[in-house]
């Protein structure tokens, strides 16, 4: 959900590191009008509080899905809950808010670019400061529950019971997955959207529809996965159309008359049966019917934006003391929310399995005791999903899986990581290492008289030395590690242990990779590897084309 889950804000946040960068070649007016406006420093109360909200959003729905029950044999069964029911599907069109996640990531992004460009810095510091924010608590994660799911199989829990928690625990890690790649393509995308904004919406647009075409009819909705290269840029596309018209007067009426066309579309569709009325079942894979669900959220936020950070400065009402009083409440709620979301959204799912298996534990336990007027013991403390007492306990699940996560959060945030420094000498050392044991491999080459072998392995050396001495050729591996990380753990678990071992290894090269792009403070001054002024414009497309 692209809320950008991030330590802070990056639609205010300064830029991190910085690297001269040359002058750049002549641009359309308004793109530099854009430019200037996004590196004014601000800080946007009402974004970074929608953001928050949807991750609360999202750990609600996924705590009241999650469920489970006291099998015939006594084992505890997970089931999800809700899914399905006629309740669940009308209130999908309020909760799904993946789609104003991307679209505020959008936003943020765009501005977070256009600052890094106004204090010379290059698109390098921009993806390394955003990978070090994005992997490091999902490294984290992913090598405490695998190690805790370890820990539980040696303690005798079911096999089965192990791989469900596997699952879960990786589920949302999607979204991570899909805004690894998003961020790393987002000087790219804002280079299009300066020089062809409506072109770039129309493409992507175009090739939704196309997907969705060709999904309904051929009925292979495997092709629909193809949609993750298409939904989501598109939205984050809408988010830079949002930040460039942000300062501009709200047009109300436009405004009202996109959300109803948006709304009417998506109605008209789902009624021919092209999309699914459940718009969870359109998350997996994405439809055109979130883009048209974006569209109708984006519209509201332009309706209630002043209105909302109005409110978070404390509202229009009351005495000075008691706004102020107020500002600082919401700033609180807002501070907390952009430095531990991220954590929040990752750790809600493991507090929810041990819950639960806390709950099997002691049903277990009370088989065959009842309590009162005859009922079982175990139905109390694992009801039937949808009776009247799981109803009742939901309330206090709920705030029990909030304060715990929100605990959790807060702790896991403090384990110490090591720096950027550190990780770049030791990728330095690697390297050197490595060097050193090819030279030894081609020194012994030298003893043999296989010399066109020899000569093999020398060209491949220094090519593989001269490939990954460029930044672009780093950040283009740390991308791909930092996704395939996040993949395994998403598509194959992190148990058994070896699969942890393996997403963690990738997501700390990652890392490393990631440290080795800041350049130092005596090469700050040097050419950086986007194309000077002097060169002409296709050739500084081609160079930017290659960041993807």
């Amino acid at each position: 959900m692209s809320l950008t889950l991030v330590g802070s804000s990056e639609a205010s946040e300064p830029p991190e590191a910085s690297a001269a960068e040359p002058h750049r070649p002549t641009e359309p007016p308004e793109a530099s009008a854009n430019r200037a406006a996004g590196s004014r420093s601000h800080r946007d109360g009402a974004i970074d509080l929608i953001r928050f909200g949807c991750l609360v959003v999202v750990v609600i729905l996924h705590s009241l899905m999650a469920s489970a029950v006291l099998g015939a044999d006594g084992e505890v069964v997970p089931t999800v809950a809700l899914s399905g029911t006629v309740g669940f599907t009308i209130a999908s069109w309020f909760y799904q808010i993946m789609p104003l996640f991307f679209f505020i990531g959008g936003y943020a992004a765009i501005n977070g670019w256009r600052r890094t460009q106004a204090t010379e810095g290059t698109w390098a510091d921009y993806i390394r400061a955003r990978l070090r924010r994005l992997v490091i608590p999902v490294a984290v994660l992913i090598g405490a529950a695998g190690l805790g799911l370890s820990i539980a199989s040696e303690m005798g829990v079911p096999t089965g019971l192990l791989a469900e928690a596997s699952t879960r625990i990786g589920q949302p890690l999607w979204f991570l997955a899909v805004y690894v790649g998003l961020t790393s393509l987002v000087p790219l995308a804002v280079h299009f959207h300066e020089r062809a904004p409506r072109r770039s919406i129309a493409a992507l647009a175009g090739a939704v529809i196309a997907v969705d075409t060709v999904v309904a009819l051929t009925g292979v909705t495997g092709l629909g996965y193809l949609n993750f290269l298409f939904v989501w840029p598109l939205i984050q596309q809408f988010g830079f159309f949002y930040a460039d018209a942000i300062h501009r007067p709200v047009r109300v009426g436009l405004a009202w008359t996109t959300m109803a066309l948006a709304l009417a579309s998506l109605g008209v569709l789902v009624g021919l049966g092209v999309y699914s009325p459940d718009m969870l079942v359109n998350l997996n894979p994405p439809t055109g019917a979130l883009v048209l669900l974006g569209v109708a959220q984006m519209s509201v936020l332009r309706l209630t934006h002043a209105r909302l950070n109005e409110i978070v400065a404390g509202g229009r009402t009351g005495s000075e003391r008691a706004r102020e009083y107020r500002a600082r409440s919401w700033q609180r709620i807002i501070t907390w929310g952009n430095t531990y979301g991220i954590q929040v959204y990752l750790w809600h799912m493991p507090i929810v399995i041990t819950l639960i298996g806390f709950l099997g534990f002691g049903a277990n336990l009370a088989a065959g005791a009842s309590f009162g007027d005859g009922v079982p013991a175990a139905g109390i403390l694992l009801p039937e999903i949808e009776s009247a007492w799981w109803w009742l306990t939901r309330l206090s699940w709920l705030l029990t899986v909030m304060v715990l996560a929100g605990a959790l959060a807060m702790a896991m945030s403090k384990i110490p990581f090591p720096g950027e420094e550190r990780l770049a000498r030791f990728g330095q050392w690697i390297a050197r290492v490595a060097g050193e044991i090819v030279g030894e491999i081609a020194g012994h080459r030298d003893s043999h008289p296989a010399g066109e072998t020899r000569t093999g392995v020398r060209a491949a050396a220094r090519q593989l030395r001269e490939r990954l001495s460029t930044t672009v050729s780093r950040a283009i591996i740390a991308v791909a590690l930092a996704m395939g990380g996040i993949a395994i753990a998403l598509l194959i678990g992190i148990a058994p242990l070896i699969w942890t071992l393996v997403s963690v290894a990738a997501l700390a090269t990652s890392l490393v990779l990631a440290a080795t792009m800041k350049a130092p403070e005596s090469e700050k001054a040097a050419a950086s590897e986007v194309p000077a002024a002097s060169e002409a414009p296709a050739d500084r497309a081609r160079a930017l084309a290659s960041l993807g």
